[in-house]
């Protein structure tokens, strides 16, 4: 095996793993947070498409307008560190209280901060984006109907693709963020001694790939919101989304040289395509 197939192996199994352990522990702690809810009898009020849109709609206005007329880098790259900080402490708190008593996760949270703050790197980057990803997610995706997130899937993805292809506010964005060592997304290195690098070694087309929050975070929402119909319908949308990954790593590092691609189209298709699997299985 040459030292590139070698690579290219590695990203796969590296980004599988990430990308896998992200999803699997959300649906744990979904299925936890699901249990607990109708033990103690809280009810989990349910959120409409129109309304995700319109937030949707709100945090994409502000990342374009930012990024159109903000021309300072220095103020753009602490208000990029304050937004990531602040989401990450609040998604990562809600995580964390699935799982321990208080004062454990604010003490865990924070600890995780003050080392991203003090020695930002691969690793601990990965670590609250992780755990961010999975606090929203559940909390969003007991919330929402199976069946509405397939449209919102359908609707992100067209939006991706132009974010992407033809606005490219995306791309610039992306590219603004890793400049100021922060970054919305999962860093995958091509080894795994690529964890414990600075963030500062990051660069775009270089031996790292980044697979942005939403990437992760939509598959997982799906995910969540089909506990309700038990959790094998669950996996099964995790490991069809799966193959939507390695399918956008594969035609990621195809290319010569290595540019952006949306990768969400590929991941909802085949979020969906298991989706109807399982409903077709249970017929």
């Amino acid at each position: 095996m040459n030292l590139k197939n070698k690579e290219f192996l590695n990203f796969f199994i590296i980004g599988g793993i990430l990308f896998f352990s992200a999803l699997i522990l959300g649906i744990l702690s979904g299925e936890r947070v699901r249990k607990t809810s109708a033990l103690q009898g809280i009810e989990i009020y349910p959120l409409s498409l129109p309304q995700f849109i319109f937030h949707f709609a709100l945090a994409s206005l502000f990342i374009f307008l930012l990024i159109r007329f903000l021309k300072s880098k220095k103020v753009k790259g602490k208000l990029y560190k304050f937004l990531f900080v602040l989401i990450s402490f609040f998604a990562g708190m809600i995580f964390f209280e699935i799982w321990f008593p208080e004062p454990i996760p604010l003490f865990l949270i924070s600890l995780l901060l003050f080392w991203w703050i003090k020695k930002p790197s691969v690793f601990n980057q990965n670590l609250l984006m992780i755990f961010g990803i999975v606090g929203i997610s559940i909390i969003l995706g007991l919330q929402m109907k199976p069946e509405v997130i397939v449209l919102l899937l359908i609707l992100l993805s067209i939006y991706d693709f132009i974010a992407v292809y033809k606005t490219k506010h995306m791309v610039k964005m992306a590219q603004e963020m890793i400049e100021q060592r922060v970054i919305f997304g999962l860093i995958v290195p091509s080894d795994v001694f690529g964890f414990k690098e600075s963030l500062a070694k990051i660069a775009p087309g270089g031996k790292f790939l980044i697979l942005g929050g939403g990437d992760v975070a939509f598959p997982l929402l799906f995910s969540v919101s089909l506990l309700s119909k038990g959790i094998f319908a669950s996996l099964i949308v995790v490991f069809f989304a799966l193959f939507g990954l390695l399918a956008n790593f594969y035609l990621l590092l195809r290319q010569t040289p290595r540019k952006p691609i949306p990768a969400l189209p590929l991941i909802a298709s085949f979020s969906i395509g298991g989706y109807l699997l399982f409903a077709f299985l249970m017929r």
